[in-house]
């Protein structure tokens, strides 16, 4: 049985070589298309270690510099009026902080000769509040952490896994020859749903700054519950009646939930193309596949009204040519896990999120084979009921 496959095989090696390389093509399209859509598809589930309902974004731009001291009075003066509204629960001053902005201060964190690239976010004790953080490990910052030699920082969940092993908790790392210890690791900061999420450390400010690079003061706003309208409402009003208004302006003013379904808008719309055509490759996938291995099947009439001729069943000529086509759908996919999966190594594991590839080349992979399944199924079972007679005139 499986010689007389063999045999057959390779008496039509010619057109099977076609077939295989057809194959082999379309499995290299379909697996590099699933393991874009799973990518983007595990990214949108990343969790966020924020929560962004009933909170808006006050952006303050410095229009001219002015005394520290003064600056520092001047926005804890702010900060006490605007939690002095009751429909305020909690009020943070943060720089590169602020969820759907892509605002971002990178630097590099050395640890163990292991250089790690970091986006810095600078926020005060009650950016936790405000943002509802939870630590998955450790603790948030505290009033003990003001003036520590030694500063405290809260790291990214990727990192703690990725180079500290889980165990990321007590140990300490360097950014620009300051040592820092690790306090709490948080889940990961996603600037939009549709964005790989880069890593992060939570930085402590210790006070209102007034640097150049920092001019821009993002203040965040957590009311209760669907009472955001309200602090929008005044928030103008107590900005300028608080600040001097020829050293800063108001450049935002919005809710972070409005903020997230316009950004959305526009990416989703920049990613609207893409989706047509993955669309239009699957379906040049399906018609491909069904196209070529059905005209296979019909250019071997002749042979099937031969074999018919000599007793082959229906079932086992079915059999058969199900089997000739997955096998070398098999083997064409083999060779793709083998390129597929050195991707990598070529590029760096920072291109897809952890995994992606390995479940990638599995979805493909049972995809594929249904696909070759079903589409060689439906002219096999057409050509097995072929009369032997009406097949030989096919010659």
């Amino acid at each position: 049985m499986i010689k007389q496959f063999l045999k057959i095989l390779w008496n039509n090696r010619r057109r099977n070589i076609l077939v295989f390389v057809e194959l082999f093509m379309i499995s290299l399209v379909l697996t590099n298309l699933t393991i874009y859509l799973v990518n983007m598809y595990e990214i949108y589930r990343i969790k966020t270690c924020y929560d962004t309902s009933d909170v808006i974004l006050i952006q303050i731009r410095k229009k001219s510099s002015e005394e520290k001291s003064i600056t520092e009075n001047s926005f804890k003066n702010l900060k006490k009026v605007i939690s002095s509204n009751p429909f305020v629960e909690s009020v943070s001053f943060c720089n590169n902080a602020t969820p759907y902005m892509y605002n971002s201060w990178m630097d590099q964190m050395d640890h163990d000769s292991v250089k790690i690239g970091i986006g810095t976010r600078f926020t005060d004790i009650d950016y936790g509040k405000v943002m509802k953080i939870q630590p998955v490990k450790g603790r948030w910052f505290d009033e003990t952490d003001f003036g520590k030699e030694v500063r405290p920082i809260l790291i990214s969940k990727d990192i703690d896994e990725e180079y500290f092993k889980g165990n990321s908790i007590g140990a300490r790392a360097k950014i620009r020859d300051k040592e820092y210890e690790i306090i709490g690791v948080t889940e990961r900061y996603k600037r939009s749903d549709i964005e790989t999420p880069e890593k992060f450390a939570f930085f402590l400010k210790d006070s209102i700054s007034s640097k150049r690079y920092w001019g821009d003061v993002n203040i965040l706003i957590r009311t209760k519950e669907n009472m955001t309208s309200e602090m929008l409402n005044v928030a103008q009003s107590q900005v300028y009646s608080t600040i001097n208004k020829d050293n800063w302006t108001i450049e935002g003013l919005n809710s972070l939930e409005n903020m997230h379904a316009s950004q959305n808008a526009e990416s989703y719309q920049r990613n609207y193309l893409t989706v047509i055509i993955a669309i239009f490759i699957i379906v040049n996938i399906l018609l491909g596949t069904v196209g070529i291995l059905w005209y296979n099947t019909n250019l071997r009439y002749h042979e099937i009204g031969i074999r018919r001729a000599i007793g082959a069943t229906g079932k086992k000529i079915r059999q058969h040519l199900i089997g000739e086509s997955i096998l070398l759908a098999i083997t064409g996919l083999l060779i793709v896990i083998l390129i597929v999966a050195q991707l990598p190594v070529i590029f760096g594991s920072g291109k897809t999120e952890p995994g992606i590839i390995a479940k990638s080349l599995i979805i493909s992979t049972i995809l594929m084979l249904i696909l070759v399944f079903l589409s060689t199924w439906i002219p096999a079972s057409l050509a097995s009921k072929i009369n032997p007679a009406t097949a030989l005139k096919t010659e």
